[in-house]
């Protein structure tokens, strides 16, 4: 578990790497330190004491042998070393002083015995020269002890002295025993250091990581609504500002994602629909088809048969020829809706006021034979933009509905002109009224009103649905509403932009 938590914590990887790198320098550099002190320390002492024994040799050269004491003394307390002075036949001349050695001292023994013999030559009268002992009786903090060996002579003496110097050989190891007297105090001061250090250098290096890693996360389930505040301006803060310009991408990208399967559903949708209303109009197409069918199939029989009634054959050939043509004017308003789902209008400028008119033309015997009284009211140069020969097709159907389903001597009421700055025309019949609950089932295909739209009247029940076909390929809309007189069908173009903004001035239109 200790390790797993290790591995999937940014902050912990980094503070134990860093406590570990920081605790590794200090106990290296206290290393270092406590290897480097020894000689350090003696590099230091034998340059002072070099240049004390330069100082000392001087006032020598200047003072007398009987003078010479005091200024032994006051170079030992001040160096503390261990100075003898020697003739040139090895003997130890009465300086006076106090605190120099004798040749008879033990201490000066071992400190002679790397001296060369007087007379060997080795050391010229004008050079000082260093020489290292090195003896069990030495620290092993110590290792090698150095001495500075001079000659000199006094004033007004000819005869040339030795002077030995050496550091006392404990002093060297004072550093080392400092060190290792506060080494512990040391090592607990570094622990705490390297903990603290870690700590905080840890949690600033990674906090922004983890500020970036969580938004990162929440962009991973598609939530985009934080953002990464980071100002800085190093490659933490890049990546931050390029995190955020991948968040407001994706979710642009997502909401046009969004937008595009809404609107693909929609379609899907809408396509469903119309597979439904596809299979819902053959379906009634076939029905519809069904009845004459077996009507014209038993008339041709019981005439083949001579079968009772059916002897009187020029009456029911009439009949079953009455029946085909029915037959056949179903079958064409279907083309024509078959034709209309998969036909692309055309946009024309047109003049709706006279295309109504010339309709209105063909239309004429219809209404003479059955003596109805037609009432127009067109305003002429209403523009609109269209498919003529569907539009001619929409209002011809409109006036076919008004002229079978009125009684004979009827008023038609056929009006053209602009409600509410758009184009619009209506078809009123006079002397009927249907249901209100019929109305707005009339766009549906094959449906009849009962008592004045069943097929005894000559009507296929398709009529009102190509002319919501046609209506709607046109951005138009018609509303069958009943009025005092009868029923009116109100059609309502899109806005033109050289539309006039008049109305015909017929009172009977909805405000």
């Amino acid at each position: 578990m200790p390790g797993k938590k290790l591995s999937e914590h940014l902050t912990i990887r980094v503070f134990f790497l860093t406590f570990l790198i920081l605790l590794f320098s200090g106990a290296v550099t206290f290393a270092l330190i406590a290897l480097a002190a020894p000689s350090t320390y003696t590099s230091v002492v034998n340059d002072k004491l070099q240049r004390q024994v330069d100082s000392l040799i001087r006032q020598l050269e200047a003072s007398d042998l009987s003078d010479s004491g005091p200024l032994l003394d006051s170079f030992i307390q001040s160096s503390h070393a261990q100075v003898i002075v020697l003739a040139a036949d090895g003997s130890a001349p009465d300086t006076g002083s106090l605190l120099a050695l004798d040749e008879h001292d033990p201490e000066a023994a071992f400190l002679l015995s790397a001296v060369p013999a007087p007379g060997a030559g080795e050391f010229p009268s004008s050079e000082g020269f260093q020489v290292s002992i090195t003896s069990d009786r030495q620290s092993s903090a110590a290792g090698k002890q150095y001495a500075i060996l001079r000659n000199f002579s006094f004033a007004g003496d000819k005869e040339v002295y030795r002077l030995f110097a050496a550091p006392v050989p404990q002093e060297e190891n004072l550093a080392v025993q400092a060190l290792l007297r506060t080494a512990p105090w040391l090592l607990f001061a570094l622990l705490i250091f390297s903990f603290l250090c870690a700590f905080f250098y840890s949690r600033f290096i990674t906090r922004p990581i983890l500020r970036l890693s969580s938004i990162a996360g929440q962009m991973a389930q598609l939530d985009f609504s934080r953002k990464c505040a980071e100002r800085r301006r190093d490659e933490i803060g890049a990546l931050g500002h390029s995190l955020n310009q991948l968040s407001d991408r994706l979710s642009v990208s997502l909401a046009q994602l969004e937008e595009a399967n809404e609107s693909l559903r929609g379609e899907v949708k809408k396509e469903r629909e119309l597979d439904q209303q596809r299979m819902a109009f053959f379906s009634a197409a076939s029905h519809e088809l069904k009845t004459p069918v077996t009507i014209l199939k038993g008339q041709l029989s019981g005439m083949l048969e001579g079968i009772g009634v059916y002897q009187n054959r020029d009456q029911y050939l009439l009949r079953s020829l009455q029946t085909v043509g029915r037959m056949e004017h179903l079958i064409q308003e279907m083309l024509s809706i078959t034709r209309m789902e998969s036909r692309s209008i055309c946009q024309n400028s047109l003049v709706l006021s006279s295309l109504i008119e010339a309709q209105l033309r063909l239309d004429g015997p219809l209404f003479e034979h059955k003596g109805q009284i037609v009432s127009i009211c067109l305003e002429p140069g209403v523009p609109v933009r269209g498919d003529g020969p569907l539009l001619a097709k929409a209002v011809d159907n409109l006036l076919s509905n008004a002229a079978f389903y009125s009684p004979e001597g009827a008023q038609i009421r056929v009006w053209c002109g602009f409600h509410e700055g758009r184009p619009a025309f209506s078809v009123e019949n006079t002397g009927v009224h249907l249901r209100e609950e019929s109305l707005p089932r009339l766009f549906e295909p094959f449906y009849r009103e009962e008592g004045s739209r069943n097929s005894r009247t000559g009507g296929s029940g398709l009529g009102l649905y190509l002319v919501q076909m046609i209506l709607q390929k046109h951005m138009a809309s018609c509303t069958i509403v009943n009025t005092p007189d009868g029923v009116r069908a109100f059609v309502l173009f899109p806005a033109d932009e050289e539309s006039s903004r008049k109305n015909c001035g017929d009172p009977s239109l909805p405000a």
